[in-house]
């Protein structure tokens, strides 16, 4: 950070230079040069001194500069509340304001509205924009226009007191029609309160009959709806003002227009419309041509899809159940496609009202899938109709699955019954690539793998023929590969007894074209679905094929992790036999010291700019968790080895409560090692807290189990209490991956082995009490573990960084580390000023990177604004960060340590919280 601090000074310098240079052209290049610097250096000193030395050019310069400046402000806009010395920055900006010419005044009344969002409450910036609304010059007034719909939506203040002028331009017959145009969004800021939206709306109401040419009736309902979007008030008179625009309107665009507008309120509104005018929406649409039909379900879709939304009217009877019926068997594929996303979107209201209507309503949207299909797979897939409406309906099918499997049973019938039997569809096309890419999702959160397992010979043979040489040159055939490797892995997970991953389907990817990313990708699918022995053979082949060390100590820090799970995983393939408890315990330990030598060489795989803690931490508590596995049969044994007859009751009841006491203790210890890491692991997505959170409730279930056994001979209420105590969520509509449903299982299996020992002779009891513990044991290793996606890769990545001024560079090159602590004179240097620096890098669906900054320094408090796309893909944001800092004082060579009394040199962070 320090190096950086460096290069940004210098930096500076030049571009410093270039603001001073004498033709104007160069000055220019130099100006657009600022924002990318801005990227590159966003530290709040580096961002005051640059804005200022703009400010000043922006003063001193020409309109061509002023343009360069303007420009390189609206795309910093993130940057401006860094600014610390902001007064002098806008007094040289607002200085141009009074100038004479038109041109000049314009770009300044642009820059203050590209300002906005800082100086929204500026009283003079508000007279100076009603000004230049009454200029005669025209790209003057459409810059007032800019800044008063900038300021507007930023100042509730200024958006009352310029709604009186608002009108009186619309009104006015001397306003060009252009200006009024421009001038009639500026309405939709007008919702500090209900007085001001009323009139507000009032206005717009009167525009609609007195300007009905098509430009004005657009935008006119554009604001109108989002008008009553942001007021929440008049939503249903805005439905049936649309509803009306649709049947009556001859002009299309106008038509269409108005169902964007209705598909925004049922976006932002949703909870705000009623029955009636769901009714409405039905009636308009009986009415209208096949393309407003497509639109129309659309805006249902929108509408029911939303969990905010009032009680849906789904009886039998109903206009909207009678319209999905009826469109969902229309000759217009994308209509009915449409109906059945939509009919797919009540289940949820269904299944809350009525679960009898919930299975009719389900089974009635399966039977219509059918149907479709059976159109879809023989036509050939060039439409981007046939595309679209396959695309929506694989999308319906995931919400179909439930918890009862009822569904997701004839989803896999309808595919490999009938669209995979006698090669219907090309197994490498694009429509087979939709098609398995959905199946693969499906099966990932199943709670059935046992439907799936009765196609197995048809996913064999399917996953051969995609490997063989028949699809080398084809593009989807990596992708492919990897999708229906994903459902055989979930296929395998519902076979009790030898794995279908035989040798000649291992051999089939190993002897393969395909390349060593490809067989990567397969080999992490392995790991996230519990199919380590097949990870285990890929990653062996592809240790010798890096280009890196770091990559080789990777692939071989896996691999070590993929033995030790395949040789735990060995037990449980029996074919229903007993497990047998020595085997396992060799197996175990076994399984420890290949983890031991995987932790080892990942650590070596570290480097600067991936550190693996989260990977290494993750390992060591997966090893700590089998070494106590081990360490709880080493006790059992100990116990069986001395039975009750040769210990007096009491003796046995202290051999009891120490050695399992412990192994109590220490299963609570990796459960709260288990759930730091999880607070720890800041930038980890959903999916990867879910699989922590498994494996640490099958530590809290193995201390219920032990505490259960001991607690009960004493207390026969102790186990009631306890098994309440453990919570697994579920509910409807999400599910739980299959990972999540076997540590379900494990603890119902455990729950009845408890209440079957409870029941047994108190003459057996330590007999009795280890092979239960032993059996209890063997469920939760039973349970495979699923590596998360975190472990791989990282959907979001979140840094702090820290810079000091003024720099110790010097000092820290003479000490080698910059880690130590910073030196000061205190006869020179009496203050320090902390920067703080928060990147994120979010991962985008092309596996590239999009470097997001958001900054923020200790002296300006503010919250950030910068709204981005990809800010939706985010699971995290910073809330707070605090510095605490520590003085060391030196005396003759002794330091003394104390707390330092420092009134700014907390820094706080304030960020929107992303839901």
């Amino acid at each position: 950070m320090e190096e950086s601090i460096q290069e940004s000074g210098i930096a500076l310098v030049e571009l410093h230079k270039g603001l001073t240079l004498e033709r104007c052209g160069d000055v220019c290049g130099a100006i657009v040069k600022f924002q990318e610097t801005f990227t590159k250096y966003p530290f709040p000193s580096f961002i005051s001194s640059a804005f200022l030395g703009l400010a000043e050019a922006y003063r001193n310069g020409n309109n061509v500069m002023r343009l360069c400046i303007l420009r390189v402000t609206r795309q910093s806009r993130s940057h401006l509340d860094k600014i610390t010395n902001f007064e002098e920055f806008l007094k040289k900006i607002f200085s141009v304001i009074h100038t004479n010419d038109p041109l000049a005044r314009a770009i300044t009344l642009r820059m203050l509205g590209s300002l906005s969002k800082i100086i929204s409450e500026r009283k003079n910036v508000h007279h100076c924009i009603c000004k230049g609304l009454d200029s005669h010059d025209e790209v003057e007034q459409e810059a007032a226009i800019f800044a008063t719909i900038q300021f507007a939506s930023d100042s509730h203040d200024f958006a009352n007191s310029i709604c009186n002028k608002i009108a009186t331009l619309l009104k006015g017959l001397s306003t060009q029609l252009e200006i009024k145009l421009q001038l009639i969004p500026v309405l939709q800021h007008m919702h500090a309160d209900v007085e001001i939206s009323t009139k507000a709306r009032d206005i717009l109401m009167d525009l609609l009959p007195s300007y009905p040419t098509q430009d004005f009736v657009l935008i006119t309902l554009k604001t109108l709806t989002l008008l009553s979007s942001h007021t929440f008030v008049d939503i249903p008179a805005q439905v049936e003002l649309l509803l009306r625009y649709v049947r009556c309107d001859p002009r299309n665009a106008v038509r269409f227009n108005a169902i964007d507008n209705l598909n925004l309120l049922a976006n932002r509104a949703a909870h705000l419309w009623s029955n009636k005018d769901i009714n409405a929406v039905c009636e308009t649409f009986h009415e209208s041509t096949n393309c407003l039909k497509r639109a129309l379900l659309n805006v249902m879709c929108t509408l029911c899809s939303s969990s905010s939304i009032v009680p849906v009217d789904v009886s039998p009877g109903s206009p909207l159940l009678n319209l999905c019926s009826n469109s969902m068997y229309d000759s217009d594929i994308m209509q009915s496609a449409l109906a059945i996303k939509l009919q797919t979107s009540l289940l949820s209201h269904a299944f809350r009202c009525n679960k009898k209507q919930y299975q009719s309503i389900r089974n009635q949207t399966i039977d219509g899938i059918d149907s479709i299909l059976l159109l879809l797979i023989p036509l050939p897939s060039n439409s981007n109709n046939e595309r679209k409406a396959l695309k929506i309906i694989l999308s319906a099918l995931q919400l179909l699955c439930d918890e009862s499997g009822i569904a997701e049973e004839r989803i896999y019938e309808i595919f490999f019954t009938y669209v995979y039997a006698e090669s219907r569809v090309e197994i490498c096309s694009d429509m087979s690539r939709y098609m398995l890419e959905t199946l693969a999702a499906i099966s990932t959160n199943s709670h059935f793998p046992k439907y799936l397992f009765e196609y197995k010979k048809k996913l064999c043979s399917m996953f051969l023929e995609v490997c063989s040489e028949k699809y080398a040159d084809h593009p989807n055939r990596s992708c492919i590969t990897i999708f229906i490797f994903v459902i055989l892995c979930i296929c395998d997970l519902g076979s009790e007894k030898s794995s279908i991953f035989t040798n000649s389907i291992i051999d089939s990817i190993q002897q393969s074209s395909l390349n060593h990313w490809t067989k990567y990708q397969i080999a992490r699918q392995a790991f996230r679905l519990g199919q380590h022995g097949v990870a285990r053979r890929l990653l062996k082949e592809l240790c010798d094929c890096v280009t890196s060390e770091q990559h080789h100590f990777w692939i071989s820090g896996l691999e070590q992790l993929a033995m030790g799970e395949s040789t735990i995983a060995s037990c449980f393939r029996s074919g229903g036999a007993p497990v047998s408890w020595p085997l396992m315990d060799s197996n175990i330990t076994k399984a420890v010291g290949h983890y031991h030598s995987g932790i080892s060489i990942l650590m070596a795989a570290v480097t600067p700019n991936r550190g693996l803690e989260f990977q290494c931490e993750y390992a060591r508590l997966r090893r700590e968790t089998l070494q106590l596995h081990s360490h709880l049969a080493s006790c059992c044994q100990i116990i069986t080895v001395k039975p009750p007859p040769a210990l007096s009751k009491g003796v046995l009841e202290i051999t009891l409560n120490e050695k399992l006491g412990e192994c109590i203790k220490k299963f609570h210890t990796i459960d709260v090692a288990y759930s730091k890491l999880r607070m720890s692991s800041f930038d980890c997505d959903p999916t990867t807290l879910t699989n922590i959170e498994v494996l640490q409730q099958g530590c809290s279930i193995m201390a219920f189990a032990i505490e259960s056994l001991i607690q009960s001979s004493g207390d026969k209420s102790f186990f009631t209490d306890a098994k309440t105590s453990i919570f697994f969520d579920t509910g409807y509509p999400q599910r739980s991956d299959v990972f999540s449903k076997a540590i379900k299982g494990a603890f119902e299996k455990i729950s009845s082995l408890i209440e079957e020992f409870l029941t047994k002779e108190p003459n057996k009891f330590t007999q009795v009490c280890t092979q239960c513990l032993t059996q209890c044991s063997a469920v939760i290793l039973s349970v495979p573990i699923s590596y998360p996606r975190y472990f791989f890769q990282n959907l979001q990545s979140t840094r702090i960084g820290l810079a000091i001024k003024p720099s110790n560079k010097t000092a820290a090159i003479q000490r080698g580390t910059t880690t130590d602590p910073y030196r000061i004179d205190a006869e020179k240097r009496l203050t320090l000023k902390v920067e703080g620096v928060i990147q994120r890098d979010v991962a985008t669906s092309n596996d590239n990177q999009i470097q997001i900054d958001s900054h923020k320094s200790s002296n300006f408090l503010a919250p950030s604004s910068n709204k981005d796309v990809s800010a939706k893909r985010r699971f995290r944001e910073v809330c707070e960060v605090k510095l605490h800092l520590t003085v060391v004082r030196k005396y003759k060579g002794n330091h003394k340590k104390m707390q330092a009394k420092v009134l700014m040199f907390c820094l706080l962070f304030y960020w929107y919280l992303f839901s």
